[in-house]
């Protein structure tokens, strides 16, 4: 997330309506972190930010390619950590000691991912370390979000790298832009080809070769620009209308639309990326509306700040909330806060920093003083120096302590006892279905529970209250598993009808605590045909964005079908504490017990009538 050009990129052309732009981006983002209802597609922010990123760096590489012929990478990547690695560093021993003294999980979480975000690889890091459901048990981690920093990083390694490959060639800037243009819609199939409503979105959503259409379709915009041939052969009148209708556009996508919608990973990301490349073409227009509006102090001052408001805000957020959704004082303060700490991070660290403070000091006092006053000066600057230092090492060392001996805190580190315990419950399971000398309206509730086959499919959840289950339904069978989406239970439920020929009196849905429901609930309906009692669970989760959107299709969906009913563990657990580990989501021992509760409650209203 740039905050901005570096000042020897600042000239006279700055686009100060880009600012404006990262200011909104910025913003959606946070309000999306801090669950807005106004904001449910402000995951989009990012992609902006990868549009703007994209363009301005290629707006400096190919300038200095037509200069020099060349592009100085050593120069280049120095800038690059220049601009992001200060402020990184500063965030990152402010939330090590923070969360080590007030929130051992989120610290413990934070230590894990230190290392992929400092070296630049934080998203293929949570892609192939595909934490489960257990290990992102409660918040996430404080550095989730650094996720697209990397992605940034990686372009700004391997772009200029190809950039020099095709400036060799003949015809270098058609060449350029035809690589740039297919790379771009070979990354877009990518996402669309990867993603999977049925697994684990991450693949698709953190992946450098799925995210970096957003940066080249800038990239395009720089080459396709760079000349102005593009601006005088558009009418000013056309560029401003398409902007202005570009950034309503955004605007709409970002309010409107979830953030788990297929339609982000099928062409919305496109199509979101393609809108900021129009608002860009037209606040390069200084005197359009557009750019003016975007302009304006408050929003100028926000963008030249967004990268530090983007580092603080989340781990800020996580740290006043846990992870849940915030009552609004926890939202003002989170905000306060976030300005604050980029403020003092842009003000004093960043911007000298970029400014080339660092070598500037070091030149006094190498110099060879002529005067005394100079030697004063050159002393004062080394006393400077050394505190400054000092204090830096300080910080660093204590980091490195923190993360080696303070100790960890994992929730739900119990994840293997748990999975042995269910498969412990599952063995002890009957084999037979025992005879039946009764009518079940003969039996007692307890014979009644015994004689059922059902089949329960859940997710980590349910896993923990497997024992309890088949005390209750010794019958019946329990298949729960971490980490399991909704739409799993598709090919579960085919396996035990085709493969295992399980025929057996209903079936329990205890899914909806990882992901979005999609067309679970319908497709499984139809699957179970019409004569087969489908029990369905509300989710308990409070630490994702989809426990009320999933909640508000299950209760719909209960009343409206036909012999399908509701479990409304919701509702049963709602002001128990007692129920729950630190999570609020995984069950306790009381817990477990209530959970199950819900089921035979339920279960003996419909089998009792029949």
């Amino acid at each position: 997330m740039k905050a901005g050009q570096t000042g020897s990129e600042k000239r006279e052309g700055y686009i100060y309506g880009i600012d404006g732009l990262r200011a909104v981006a910025v913003l959606m983002v946070f309000a999306y972190h801090l669950r807005l209802p106004f904001a449910k597609g402000g995951l989009l922010g990012v992609t902006v930010f990868f549009v703007i990123s994209g363009f301005l760096i290629t707006r400096i590489l190919i300038t200095e390619l037509e200069n020099t012929h060349t592009i100085n990478l050593k120069n280049f990547w120095l800038r690059r950590m220049r601009r992001l690695l200060p402020a990184v560093l500063t965030m990152l021993p402010v939330l090590i000691f923070v969360t080590a003294i007030f929130n051992r999980v989120l610290f413990t979480k934070a230590c894990s991912d230190l290392l992929s975000v400092l070296l630049g690889y934080n998203n293929w890091w949570q892609i192939f370390n595909n934490v489960s459901y257990f290990e992102n048990a409660g918040a996430p981690s404080p550095l989730t979000h650094c996720w697209s920093l990397a992605i940034e990083a990686q372009f700004y390694l391997v772009y200029p790298l190809l950039l020099i490959f095709l400036s060799k060639l003949r015809n270098k800037k058609k060449k350029m832009m035809i690589v740039t243009i297919l790379l771009a819609f070979v990354s877009v199939i990518l996402m669309a080809v990867l993603f999977d409503p049925a697994k684990d979105p991450s693949r698709a959503y953190y992946g450098t070769d799925t995210r970096v259409f957003s940066l080249l379709f800038g990239s395009f915009l720089a080459f396709v620009t760079q000349d102005g041939r593009l601006e005088r052969k558009v009418a000013g009148l056309i560029r401003e209308s398409v902007g202005v209708l570009s950034f309503a556009g955004l605007l709409c996508m970002m309010a409107a639309i979830d953030g788990y919608s297929s339609f982000l990973y099928r062409g919305g990301q496109a199509l979101a990326s393609l809108l900021a490349l129009f608002v860009i073409l037209a606040v390069l227009n200084k005197r359009s509306v557009l750019g003016r509006v975007l302009s304006i102090l408050p929003l100028k001052w926000i963008g030249e700040r967004s990268y530090g408001i983007y580092l603080w805000h989340y781990p800020i957020i996580l740290l006043l909330s846990g992870g849940k959704k915030a009552s609004w004082w926890i939202g003002l303060i989170a905000i306060l806060l976030t300005f604050l700490a980029a403020g003092f991070s842009y003000r004093f660290i960043e911007t000298p920093i970029r400014h080339g403070v660092i070598r500037k000091n070091l030149d006094i006092i190498r110099r060879e003083p002529r005067t005394r006053r100079e030697r004063k000066r050159q002393i004062r600057f080394l006393r400077r120096g050394l505190k400054i230092t000092a204090f830096v090492l300080s910080v660093g060392v204590s980091s490195i302590l923190c993360v080696a001996l303070v100790p960890r805190k994992s929730v739900l580190s119990n994840k293997e006892e748990l999975e042995a315990q269910a498969d412990q419950a599952k063995a002890k399971q009957t084999d037979s279905e025992g005879e039946e000398s009764k009518s079940r309206k003969e039996m007692t509730d307890e014979e009644l529970l015994a004689d059922l086959d059902l089949l329960l499919m859940g997710d980590s959840i349910a896993l923990g209250a497997s024992d309890e289950f088949y005390a209750a339904f010794p019958n019946s069978i329990c298949d729960a598993a971490v980490s399991r989406y909704t739409t799993e239970s598709f090919d579960l439920y085919d396996s035990y009808v085709n493969e295992k020929g399980w025929a057996g009196d209903g079936v329990i849905f205890a899914l909806g605590s990882n992901g979005l429901l999609y067309d679970s609930l319908g497709t499984m309906r139809e699957k179970l045909g019409p004569d087969m009692p489908f029990f369905v669970f509300t989710a308990r989760a409070p630490y994702t964005t989809w426990e009320t959107s999933n909640n508000e299709e299950i209760y719909e969906f209960t009343d409206s079908t036909d012999n399908t009913y509701l479990i409304d563990w919701y509702g049963v657990s709602e002001g128990h504490a007692e129920y729950f580990d630190a999570d609020e989501t995984h069950l306790t021992e009381e817990g477990a017990k209530a959970y199950i509760e819900c089921i035979k409650e339920e279960v003996l209203k419909v089998y009792k009538e029949e």
